[in-house]
């Protein structure tokens, strides 16, 4: 698990880099599993669980091969065993129960696929606020893993430390955060550059942002993000989270 000074560092920061968390067997697999998810060759995982780059949607532009048309896959660790494998991996889940407590379940899973020279930027903004219905709104950690290496070139994260302790931010604060990042006007924030294999651990509400991926390599980050099984579920449609360690616990998420 992560040590004290670890912990701290999260609570006072928002987000932590934790370096070769997952070994290259692993990263692998998730790679070879999704290039045949992106290739139509997993009928298993709905078509609706893929998103286009926008540019691939609109016809503006074309890719050379499927995997670098997509912006990303979701909700697939709910259908797939290669990525339920990672997503319920022992040094993941110790790291967030380091930072939940014991009893977790996965709320949600994202393959952020940052094609290249076409990968777009995401704006700023705050995880939790997104559609994760539960309470408290604070329980809940993202681990985002490195596939390939994330660099400021082809888009690594961004982040705003701190600004976790506000709880949930007006999307207006979040366009002006976005306004002065674009305009190179954000001193603050600071990139999470990562190799294939390390994590960053962040928190729901803090506020992070990618930039476009301006290089010839994609820049692949598997996002999976957890809830403490003690969360209310306050959302109106059917709660599907999966139990990854602990227990459920009775009238929560």
């Amino acid at each position: 698990m992560l040590n004290a000074d670890q912990v701290a560092q999260f609570s006072q920061d928002g987000f932590l880099i934790v370096r070769g968390l997952l070994d290259a067997s692993r990263v692998e697999a998730i790679k070879q599993r999704a290039e045949s998810i992106a290739r139509g060759e997993e009928s298993h995982v709905p078509p609706s669980r893929l998103q286009l780059e926008p540019v691939v949607a609109s016809g503006e532009q074309s890719a050379d091969e499927g995997a670098n048309s997509l912006r990303k896959m979701s909700h697939v660790a709910f259908v797939d065993d290669v990525f339920r494998d990672h997503a319920t991996t022992p040094a993941i889940l110790d790291c967030v129960e380091a930072l939940l407590g014991p009893d977790l379940k996965l709320y949600q899973d994202q393959l952020f696929m940052k094609p290249p020279r076409i990968g777009s930027r995401q704006a700023y903004h705050q995880d939790q606020p997104l559609g994760f219905h539960v309470e408290p709104a604070d329980r809940m950690v993202t681990c985002w893993a490195a596939l390939d290496a994330a660099t400021i070139e082809n888009g690594c994260l961004w982040m705003l430390p701190g600004t976790h302790k506000h709880g949930w931010i007006d999307k207006e604060k979040w366009q002006e955060v976005e306004e002065q990042a674009v305009a190179d006007d954000l001193s603050t924030e600071r990139p999470v550059e990562l190799s294939p294999g390390d994590c960053s651990f962040h928190h729901g509400h803090i506020l992070h942002s990618s930039r476009p991926n301006l290089t010839d390599k994609r820049r692949w980050g598997y996002a999976t993000h957890y809830v403490s099984a003690h969360c209310r579920y306050v959302g109106d449609d059917d709660n599907d989270a999966l139990l990854v360690r602990g227990r459920s616990i009775p009238g929560c998420v």
